[in-house]
């Protein structure tokens, strides 16, 4: 192989590399509208609500105490408008990258279903079960966006079902477990500066951005976890319920394309020395752990006050490396650094009459990506959100819950140097990012 063939091989393998990596980072959306009333609450007290199997995605041991059986199932709608202006960069640091420097709306909505049972076979003994969609993420740029060679579409969800039970230990305490069994989903497109990567190893004819190789990579892993949680209700007005849920490491494996139809300097690195032959790579993309801690305060026997904090352990997903399957592309590594992040709500119950109860939340959200690091994939910033719902008694077995919210995302800047390693081929990048989100959702409560 010549100097010059090695120098197109490494140089191209950082860039693909670290495209792949900075993607997997959109687990770092969590998804935590896992039902109707507790998304009115803004999700405040939900580990702490005992005998209800609407509460188990928060905490496994909400199924003890169940008289018989129990049966939730939600469906929430999610409607962000996430958008961006004043994009603006440069590839190789001399050729201003062309495009659509703002868009109204990169962010895709989305629906989350939950369904929850419960059933209690013998005195103190509760057998459960829930399946959810836990973590997931859906971005979209334009093709002609400035922002194409860092982000185009990005998708990834993450579907749980989780068997659990619980026990009460004590008349104020219960104690509760599951095992938990997530599929990911990965699935996102690249555009690739293949004339920069020639005109960079002096091949004749092209030129940063003049020949853009479209790709896309599609994977999926089905992994194991579990969460332990306890209820416990010193008093009888208040009730405490603490819980954790373990990290799950996906090892992603799946299919790799490169249009090499659409790009004349993606043919002849190709060519050269095998470059985008790939058609499998490999990656590692761990969700993250949780420590909850919620309680709920009876005032008297119409207003309830709400309180939840969660820790979110982000700290984990650091490094990504990935691999490819040519035997040409080496394994390459992407630093991501992201930090533990908190999640803090605030809510109140208030029981009109015996058959219908309004509530109300306001929740602090905490990003887990650090501002050095910030990425068009991802464009995380700290939320916002306050909310409002409702429950209604139909009949003495069936009840219906209502919940809204909505969240303003504080203001994030893009700021990615084209010198790092990792942007070498897609360029600088700075753009301003504002969002917000609205949430709807609905649920439907059978006991009998």
């Amino acid at each position: 192989m010549t100097s010059r063939s090695r120098a197109i091989l490494n140089l191209s393998a950082a860039w693909l590399s670290t495209v792949l990596a900075t993607s997997a980072g959109a687990g770092g959306f969590n998804l935590d509208h896992q039902n109707a009333a507790a998304l009115g609450a803004a999700f405040a007290g939900a580990e702490a609500t005992p005998a209800e199997a609407a509460y188990a995605a928060y905490n496994p041991a909400a199924i003890g105490r169940v008289e018989r059986v129990d049966v939730s199932a939600s469906v929430t709608g999610i409607f962000p408008n996430v958008r961006y202006s004043n994009a603006n960069g440069v590839l190789l640091g001399v050729a201003p990258i062309a495009g659509r420097p703002s868009d109204d709306d990169v962010g895709n909505n989305a629906v989350v279903p939950n369904v929850s049972i419960a059933y209690s076979p013998i005195d103190r003994l509760s057998l459960g079960l829930v399946a959810n969609s836990t973590f997931g993420i859906e971005t979209n740029f334009a093709g002609n966006s400035i922002a194409r060679y860092q982000a185009q579409e990005s998708k990834l969800r993450v579907i749980e079902i989780a068997p659990m039970l619980a026990y009460e230990i004590l008349p104020n305490l219960v104690v509760g477990g599951s095992f938990r069994i997530q599929y990911m989903d990965l699935s996102l497109t690249s555009t690739i500066d293949a004339g920069g990567i020639a005109a960079a190893n002096a091949i004749p004819g092209f030129a940063p951005g003049n020949s853009d190789l479209p790709a896309s990579f599609n994977g999926h892993d089905v992994d194991f976890g579990y969460a332990l949680g306890a209820q416990f209700s010193p008093k009888s007005w208040i009730d405490i319920g603490l819980a954790y849920t373990s990290s799950v490491q996906h090892n992603i494996k799946g299919n790799s394309h490169f249009d090499l139809g659409a790009s004349a300097a993606g043919q002849t690195l190709n060519a050269a020395v095998g470059l985008f032959d790939a058609t499998d790579f490999r990656t590692k993309l761990k969700t993250p752990g949780m420590v909850a801690l919620g309680a709920r305060l009876s005032l008297n026997d119409q207003i309830r006050l709400l309180a939840s904090v969660r820790v979110m352990l982000w700290s984990t997903f650091d490094v990504v490396a990935l691999s490819f399957n040519d035997g040409v592309t080496p394994p390459e590594t992407s630093t991501q650094n992201w930090r533990d992040s908190v999640m803090a709500s605030l809510g109140a119950e208030y029981q009109v009459r015996p058959s219908t109860t309004l509530r109300t939340g306001f929740m602090f959200d905490q990003s887990p990506v650090r501002d050095r690091l910030a990425i068009a994939r991802i464009p995380d910033s700290d939320r916002y959100w306050i909310s409002f719902g409702m429950s209604q008694a139909i009949t003495s077995h069936i009840s219906a819950d209502l919940g809204f919210a909505y969240a303003i995302f504080a203001d994030r800047k893009v700021d990615l140097v084209g010198s790092t390693p990792e942007n070498t081929f897609r360029g600088s990048l700075k753009a301003d990012f504002r969002g917000d989100v609205f949430a709807a959702s609905m649920g439907v409560r059978w006991k009998f």
